[in-house]
């Protein structure tokens, strides 16, 4: 999922990098031909008038705004600075009579001002220019008709340059949100795994370090015969992790998981070491579970007669599995401690695994002291 969340975000910031260029290049080229136009179209900029050094100041003001626009300024202050320039270029053309072309570098500003300009800035910077526009173009006696239509293609620019920078920003935080649900669903990810990775290793691997400590310890003072029924007890359990590890890569592929006959074979697995009264019932019709559903269960029951044995060996112990119409109900009891006092779940990933198994797949996980022993109470919708 990394490698694809980094190949897309390589091939976003090679399409933006495009994107960006074209942008460029499109802006300068159109200065270039407005700038051509400008000294084309009569009155003309010139030196040999104060009105033609007027417009050739204008022009030049304009087309140097123009591309500052187009690349776009680092920072908002000179953005604002080349935005105002443009504006101010568009009105001095419109205040010495270059009418024709003046109301260009106004609409040109008012573009890319909507794209990149905060809106309280933009609305005065705008508000201004296109008063002043109009006031200018109605002195050199333009039409009110044709005022009305310059007035219209600023207002509309502004407004779908407005709305375009809008689509943008919840374009970018969508993009945004999806990179961090996806961060999320990789972290989520990681966890379930850790989860399984310490279900079937914390419960397989702590109990044939056991045996296998307490063979070496029959060996040192040369009882071979009890340590070989120990060792030939780790071979098991060291076959039945392999059996976990397989069931836990089905869970995780999605693959259902028959929930009575596994939690059955816990229970008997636990009166069959301990030799202790182990009862399982099951209540209601069996039916298929979501993988998710079915593995937190397995592992609630695993977790709970595995505490059983560390807090309370040889203790009764009964199981019962009910189906009902809308959820699955577990409930573990040890009755009468044998050992030490019962504390509850084993602490760490334990507890903490379980608990987050059960409340990622909608249920819940309740576990406490009753009066002849210990109950944990696990209720999964299903």
């Amino acid at each position: 999922m990394s490698a694809s969340m980094a190949q897309t975000g390589a091939v976003f910031t090679v399409t933006d990098r495009h994107v960006e260029s074209w942008r460029k290049l499109r802006g300068v080229v159109s200065v270039v031909i407005v700038t051509v136009a400008m000294f084309q179209d009569r009155p003309r900029p010139g030196l040999d008038t104060a009105q033609g050094l007027a417009i050739l100041a204008g022009v030049t003001l304009g087309a140097v705004a123009g591309v500052a626009m187009s690349i776009r300024q680092p920072t908002l202050r000179r953005q604002a600075v080349a935005v105002g320039c443009c504006f101010a270029a568009g009105l001095l053309l419109c205040a010495v009579g270059k009418i024709a072309g003046g109301p260009f570098y106004l609409v040109a500003a008012g573009v890319v001002g909507a794209m990149s300009l905060p809106g309280t800035l933009l609305a005065a910077m705008s508000g201004t220019a296109g008063l002043l526009m109009v006031a200018a173009l109605a002195a050199h006696g333009m039409p009110w008709s044709a005022i009305g239509v310059w007035s219209g293609v600023l207002a509309l620019v502004l407004s779908a340059g407005v709305i375009r920078r809008q689509r943008a920003e919840s374009a970018e935080q969508r993009r945004l949100l999806g990179d961090e649900q996806a961060r999320a669903a990789t972290l989520a990810e990681r966890a379930r795994l850790a989860r399984e990775i310490h279900d079937v290793l914390a419960h397989s691997l702590s109990a044939l370090s056991v045996q296998l400590e307490t063979a070496a310890a029959l060996l040192e003072r040369d009882r071979a015969a009890e340590a070989a029924v120990l060792v030939d007890r780790a071979g098991t359990l060291a076959r039945d992790g392999l059996t976990e590890t397989r069931r836990a890569v089905s869970a995780l592929r999605g693959d259902p998981l028959p929930v009575p006959e596994l939690v059955r074979e816990l229970t008997a697995g636990y009166g069959d070491d301990l030799g202790a009264p182990a009862g399982f019932a099951v209540e209601g019709e069996p039916r298929e579970l979501a993988a998710e559903t079915g593995l937190a269960l397995f592992r609630a029951a695993q977790e709970a007669l595995t505490n059983v044995r560390r807090h309370a060996p040889g203790s009764a112990v009964t199981v019962l599995l009910a189906y009902a119409e809308r959820g699955v109900h577990l409930i573990v009891r040890n009755h009468g401690p044998a050992g030490p006092p019962l504390s509850g779940l084993s602490s760490g990933y334990g507890l903490i695994g379980l608990r987050e198994r059960a409340e990622m797949a909608g249920g819940s996980v309740e576990a406490g002291p009753e009066p002849d022993g210990w109950r944990v109470d696990v209720r999964m919708p299903g």
